[in-house]
């Protein structure tokens, strides 16, 4: 797919026999008992099928390894309930999933055997079902033959997606490879927010019922009113009460982070750096077909389609005569609705590129991202009530998706910082934690989750497609890329303007690393041509064979591939490196040339200007059998600079004293040596 990811998948395509044994310990390890809960296999599976997509591996070993691993773990799991029965349910630290063996108990009392087969697809029994059947005594013979035929079905299930998604990936791959870095990040995103709120829903939470009562004990020992209240509604009896812990805690988590985000977008504070950064980052990698993708999200998340979602669901809940939850989602909608021009006439902060008028002109925070995040929040809260740890999961996979996708859009299109939609997930989860302590008590209000649901659903379908139909062919045009390019004379640039441009490298972090001592305006072929002469060449390219050389100790300097480092968020366009004269295993310097946003006017021809680094790295070689680069020197002597052998090359000096040479790369043009 990329340079980068290229030497994994063919260390792993060259390695099949690896791959199966991870696809069969990952298999093995979700059916395992209650140890599958810990164990991400789906995007072990999904991953492998997605490197069968991309011609990468043989699917026939993937499924017979898959296959015989899912098979194994089940058949582990029937022995450790054949064998320790009812004892389970009291030993550490199974003792604490109870309420999913009872539920796997009643799964397969209502099911009998072929819960065995029907369980292996149901989330929250699965890594229970064959170990109760154990418990069960139900015959090992029978047993095997429905472990085997679902464990082939579940092994298609998950893999048959990731050749799918591979394929499709290849395909964008081959379309624009950008787009698929888009793709492939966006659902990295999600797959980790997801995966995080999983994991606390299904993993966490059982683990905390001890910890929970041991602390509302101690608030039922005190007499005043505060601590008798938390203790009434927290106590550990109450069915409510952990889910109203975990929003107290969200809560206090969620709010503190969003002011502390507020004052690290202060000018000259390493987020803003980051910001622009990542800005820089999107801006290369878009791609038309990207680029209606992300309009379409974005635009189901307009004002005007949060306001008939908004309406249908307050409608639904008043007619419903839920009152008080009707009236607090109002209230957090509108405090929303509020709270967002509010903050952003308040901050000031002004957006990437213009798009509106008003407060709405300002960036900090994003309204897509927080109005969404409420909406869909809640509404997944009122839908998730009272489900089961499993349903809730789903109900908020779904919604963390589809919130965190539109927020992605608002990045990659460029109309806000990545911190703007950072604040405004904060932020909303803030008042989504709120809004679930205060009305997720609340029992005597019936609200139809189905119903609920569908209404959601429709109205985002029928009113966000009318949206989109009116609005899509504007909105591509008004996301439509912008040139930011600034145009500088020649003589200007020599004279004075060279002072201005960025002295340091800036990491996606914000970090400044190390200093910008070349600006080149001109062509790279003729300057790697004129550094070819004294020794510099083009590092080897990532492949399996130089990254190896990593794992080596005597791996030359010049046969290591480069490290990617990027300036601004943008990547090299040119690099060079030079091994050290006279020393087989000593180190090399590195050289890179960054495009910038400044053209050179000259002539009446305008020429990108360059902005580069030379560093030296030594090569490490911790016993003897491990070959890492690190910088050991990030100013160059003027000797060490090759951009002194280009034609007309002159040397500035800034005022923390680091000499800058600067060229055109023309020997009729000579730069004064002005200080």
């Amino acid at each position: 797919m990329t340079e980068f990811i290229d030497p994994v998948l063919t260390f792993i395509a060259d390695n099949p026999s690896l791959a199966g044994l991870i696809c069969f310990l990952a298999a093995m390890g979700e059916a395992l008992f209650l140890i599958g809960l810990f164990v991400p296999t789906t995007v072990v599976l999904v991953g492998a099928g997605t490197l069968i997509g991309l011609g990468k591996l043989d699917p026939v070993p993937l499924f017979i390894w898959t296959t015989l691993g899912a098979t194994a773990g089940d058949a582990v799991s029937y022995w450790i309930g054949y064998l320790f029965k009812d004892k389970i349910k009291s030993m550490w630290p199974l003792c604490k999933y109870v309420e999913i063996i009872e539920r796997g108990e009643a799964f397969f009392k209502q099911h009998g055997g072929k819960s065995v087969f029907i369980g292996r697809f149901v989330p929250g029994v699965k890594s229970v079902v064959p170990g109760i059947a154990g418990m069960a005594g139900m015959d090992f013979t029978r047993f095997t033959v429905v472990n085997v035929t679902s464990a082939f079905a579940w092994t298609v299930a998950h893999i048959a997606p990731g050749i799918i998604a591979g394929s499709a990936l290849d395909a964008l791959g081959q379309v624009s490879t950008r787009l698929a870095v888009v793709v492939g990040a966006l659902l990295v995103i999600v797959f980790l927010a997801v995966m995080l709120g999983r994991w606390l829903i299904l993993i966490i939470l059982p683990l905390f019922p001890n910890t929970h009562a041991v602390i509302i004990k101690g608030f039922a020992r005190r007499e005043d009113r505060v601590s008798q209240w938390i203790a009434r509604n927290f106590d550990p009896a109450h069915p409510r009460s952990a889910g109203m812990l975990a929003s107290a805690v969200l809560l206090l988590i969620t709010m503190p982070a969003f002011f502390w985000l507020m004052g690290e977008v202060a000018p000259g504070e390493p987020m803003v750096r980051a910001d622009l950064a990542i800005l820089n980052l999107f801006d290369s990698l878009r791609t038309p077909a990207g680029d209606r993708i992300m309009v379409f999200m974005t635009t189901l998340g307009d004002g005007v389609v949060v306001a008939a979602v908004s309406i249908a669901v307050a409608a639904y809940l008043f007619l419903r005569k839920a009152w008080r939850r009707g009236t607090g989602f109002a209230i957090a909608m509108a405090g929303t609705a509020l709270f967002v021009p509010l903050f952003k006439l308040l901050l000031h902060r002004s957006r990437p590129i213009e798009l509106y008028a008003g407060a709405d002109a300002y960036s900090f925070p994003s309204g897509h991202a927080t109005l969404n995040a409420v909406l869909f929040g809640i509404c997944a809260v009122l839908v998730a009530h009272d489900l089961k740890r499993w349903a809730k999961a789903a109900i908020f996979t779904v919604t963390a998706t589809l919130v965190i996708t539109i927020g992605f859009s608002r990045i990659y299109l460029g109309a806000h910082w990545m911190s703007d939609v950072l604040a405004g997930l904060l932020f909303g989860t803030a008042m989504v934690s709120a809004f679930a302590f205060v009305f997720g008590p609340i029992h005597n209000e019936k609200i139809g989750r189905t119903t609920l649901a569908g209404i959601v659903a429709a109205t985002l379908v029928v009113f966000g497609g009318w949206h989109l139909s009116r609005s899509f062919d504007t909105a591509l045009a008004t996301y439509a890329p912008h040139a930011n390019k600034e145009i500088l004379t020649a003589s200007g640039w020599r004279d004075t303007s060279w002072r201005f441009l960025p002295s340091h490298r800036i990491e996606l972090n914000g970090d400044r690393e190390e200093p910008l001592v070349i600006q080149y305006s001109g062509s790279l072929e003729a300057f790697a041509k004129t550094a070819e002469k004294a020794g510099w060449q083009l590092p080897p390219k990532w492949s399996l064979t130089t990254a190896g050389g990593f794992v080596e100790g005597e791996t030359p300097p010049d046969s290591l591939p480069i490290l990617p480092r990027s300036q601004n968020g943008r990547q090299p366009d040119l690099v060079l490196i030079r091994k050290d004269p006279g020393e087989a295993r000593g180190g090399r310097w590195v050289l890179r040339l960054w495009p910038s946003r400044y053209e050179i006017l000259r002539g009446g021809h305008l020429s990108p200007l360059y902005l580069g680094s030379v560093v030296h790295e030594d090569i490490l070689r911790p016993m003897g059998e491990f070959s890492g680069p690190k910088t050991d020197v990030e100013v160059p002597d003027a000797a060490d600079n090759p951009a002194l052998l280009l034609p007309g090359a002159a040397t500035r000096k800034r005022a923390d004293g680091v000499e800058v040479v600067l060229s055109s790369g023309r020997a009729t043009e000579t730069l004064s040596a002005r200080p």
